[in-house]
């Protein structure tokens, strides 16, 4: 039983999600860690009113920073190191939620090691793909379902951009062009922390990523070995404010990500999807509410102004019994609950969950093809040959 969804292929033979129906209770744990990462965009409070769901404990080193999570998240019991939590409690589901990758590994390992049954898990997955085939082949070995907080899975206006795809709106389709928000992260950062959304979301789109030929630009030069840095938010290593990666498919389409350091500032208004066709391009937003612009028009033409219609996504449906998230608990509180629920199904029917851990580390394996063509000055064949990280 897979819901109607089979998340082995793209979503051009996947229907729009419905929120995922788990049939046990089930008792929750989160971790956090205020000042080495804090808590995710909701990853914190993505129980609160999930019906079976019990939350049990909120495990963080800093006394304030545990306080105010157990105060948003509920009653339940506080402590300083999330081992003695795991072991203590022995909760089904934990929430792994610090922004921070650096500490991911060693979470998800005790957590495996306390019995959970399923994870869900801020992204990036890792730092490293290294990292990152670790922790997926230790969850695979203990049976563990494991989600990642890729939201656009949950979000409706990718399933409607392809319904109207499938419906010939746009003639037949060429192309995927995503776009980081171009701040100050814009290039390797922005490539890292937001770029892992748009990848992913081009592998629902398109399917496996075969290839990649990227440059890195630092300044108006080619990045190179000095230009390499640790990135903010315990990320890792990453170069560059200025990345163009082009990537080929399963699905036969050709997909380009893109991310400077615009001289406007930038915001959420550049991370966007544009699938572009023979007969037209259409456009959406990672976010919950996006519309679905399209226009007929299949290229910009400066002297030729041309129109673009709005098309209002359906809301995204709640989890039964859950709480809603446009209040207190933020705009992506519907859609950590929706992946969460699914990923709860996922551990009773023995489906792979709708954002599964294999899917992060794909999405993270294309970032890292990305710096191994620029330096290797090179397309670069997928899956990576050599899973170390391509600036260590």
């Amino acid at each position: 039983m897979n819901d109607g969804v089979d998340t082995d292929v793209p979503i051009a033979q996947a229907h729009r999600p419905a929120p995922g129906r788990y049939r046990h209770p089930y008792r929750a744990a989160v971790i956090g860690h205020t000042g080495r990462g804090n808590y995710g965009h909701g990853l914190d409070t993505v129980f609160t009113g999930m019906p079976g769901v019990t939350l049990v404990g909120v495990a963080d080193p800093d006394d304030d920073g545990r306080a105010m999570a157990m105060a948003r998240s509920g009653r339940c019991a506080g402590y300083l190191d999330y081992r003695e939590m795991l072991a203590s409690l022995r909760p089904d589901v934990v929430s792994i939620a610090p922004r921070h990758p650096d500490q991911r590994e060693a979470m998800f390992r005790s957590a495996v090691d306390a019995g959970v049954r399923a994870i869900y898990c801020e992204k990036p997955l890792a730092a490293s793909l290294a990292e990152a085939d670790r922790i997926v082949g230790m969850c695979a070995t203990a049976g563990v379902r494991v989600a990642i907080a890729h939201q656009n899975r949950a979000f409706p206006a990718p399933y409607e951009a392809w319904r109207m795809v499938q419906a010939g709106a746009i003639g037949r389709v060429v192309a995927l062009r995503a776009y980081g928000k171009q701040d100050h992260r814009g290039g390797g950062q922005d490539l890292m922390i937001l770029g892992t959304h748009m990848l992913d979301l081009m592998r629902l789109l398109a399917g496996d990523a075969l290839w990649c030929n990227a440059s890195v630009a630092s300044g108006n030069a080619p990045s190179g070995r000095l230009d390499i840095r640790e990135a903010a938010e315990a990320a890792g290593w990453i170069a560059g404010d200025c990345i163009h990666a082009t990537y080929g498919f399963s699905g036969g389409m050709i997909g380009t990500y893109t991310s400077i350091v615009a001289d406007d500032g930038g915001d959420a208004s550049y991370f966007r999807m544009e699938i572009g066709g023979t007969g037209g391009r259409i456009v959406f937003w990672s976010s919950a509410s996006s519309p679905v612009a399209w226009t007929s028009s299949p290229h910009e033409n400066i002297g030729m102004p041309f129109p673009w219609t709005l098309t209002e996504t359906i809301p995204l449906d709640p989890v039964q019994g859950g709480s809603q998230g446009s209040g207190a608990n933020g705009p992506l509180h519907d859609a950590n609950q929706f992946l969460v629920a699914d990923l709860l199904a996922a551990v009773e029917t023995g489906r792979k969950p709708r954002s599964c851990i294999t899917d992060a580390q794909a999405s993270l394996e294309m970032i890292m093809a990305a710096y191994a063509s620029h330096f290797g000055a090179s397309r670069i064949t997928l899956p990576l040959r050599d899973r170390t990280h391509p600036l260590a």
